[in-house]
């Protein structure tokens, strides 16, 4: 399962960078309409994290911060996917998500000095969404299921109450 975990994140990344490229490369979709008033792709350089924080800050250490992050939440991410046990296959494929979504930005962000988002949801023109992109869209869910399965999964064996723990220390 591991295994799996590893093969989903390169897949995730592949479909990132493939998709980035693509919208770069190809001019009519830097504004295009797909669904009016709900759902277009907007080319957007992001030179900040998700939610375009830190865009706007000017610092030459920015770039270097922001991959020492991304380098560091990989090897968090890739100790996690060694560490899990392979019966537990919801998170590892989550790690999996989380693994493609981290390394397709930090290539990015290493290559361009910037990430590419083109994803724009919005809700007529009451709401709109932050611009993003695929990794960010992995990210996302990965953590959302890692969440959810956290606190209202299936858990193994029963869970402690905090007296019980108070009294065995």
């Amino acid at each position: 399962m591991r295994f799996a975990a590893i093969v989903l994140g390169c897949s995730v990344t592949f479909m990132d960078l493939l998709t980035k490229w693509f919208i770069r490369t190809t001019g009519w979709l830097h504004n295009y309409t797909v669904i009016e008033g709900f759902f277009r792709i907007h080319y957007v350089r992001n030179e900040g994290i998700a939610f375009g924080l830190f865009h706007g800050v000017e610092s030459p250490w920015k770039p270097v911060i922001l991959t020492v992050l991304a380098l560091m939440a990989l090897m968090v991410v890739l100790y996690y996917i060694w560490s899990t046990p392979p019966g537990e296959r919801v998170m590892l494929l989550c790690l999996g998500l989380l693994l493609g979504g981290i390394l397709g930005n930090c290539i990015e962000r290493l290559i361009r000095q910037h990430v590419t988002d083109f994803i724009e949801v919005h809700w007529r023109e009451l709401y709109s969404w932050p611009t993003f992109n695929v990794a960010d869209s992995a990210i996302t869910c990965g953590v959302l299921v890692i969440l959810f399965q956290t606190f209202f999964g299936q858990h193994n064996g029963p869970i402690a109450r905090t007296e019980d723990v108070a009294t065995n220390e």
